[in-house]
């Protein structure tokens, strides 16, 4: 029993890693995936109204350069960083799952049928794309968000 749980901790090249360091990333990932999720549906509604508001005269408006990332870099740096956790030719796969699934906003059953994956398969890929990108999300710092925001860009 003690070797399977061992087993089942161990990283590449077989490294032990600790249950607590693998939560924490896989914690970070969820995280900055909601805050994606609604940084998307954000930028994405007020879409229109940011080019009225260029397009209108409004002399009022003064230009101020703004020091800390906003909404739609936190979307490309997201992206950006599962596209580098993932980028070896033998995850190749498990990139187009987190891009039409997470990325894409794709539903859980056509994402499945789309892929071809059994619901076994599925969890372990979905697994090895949190805990991935996770360790990426806090190598990038962007987990914690609270930091991320409050440096410059």
């Amino acid at each position: 029993m003690m070797q399977a749980r061992k087993k089942a901790q161990e990283g590449a090249g077989g490294r032990v890693i600790s249950a607590r360091k693998q939560m924490k990333t896989e914690f970070a990932f969820d995280i900055c995936l909601e805050i994606y999720k609604g940084a998307r549906e954000v930028l994405e509604t007020k879409r229109g109204l940011y080019a009225f508001e260029l397009s209108s005269t409004n002399e009022k408006y003064l230009w101020r350069p703004d020091i800390r990332p906003r909404l739609a870099e936190y979307v490309a740096d997201f992206a950006l960083a599962g596209a580098a956790a993932l980028e070896e030719p033998q995850l190749a796969s498990r990139l187009v799952l987190f891009r039409i699934y997470y990325l894409g906003g794709s539903d859980y059953h056509r994402a499945r049928h789309f892929l071809g994956l059994s619901e076994y398969t599925w969890s372990q890929w979905v697994d090895q794309i949190r805990r991935r990108i996770g360790k990426e999300l806090l190598r990038r710092g962007i987990f914690p968000p609270r930091k991320y925001f409050n440096e410059p860009s």
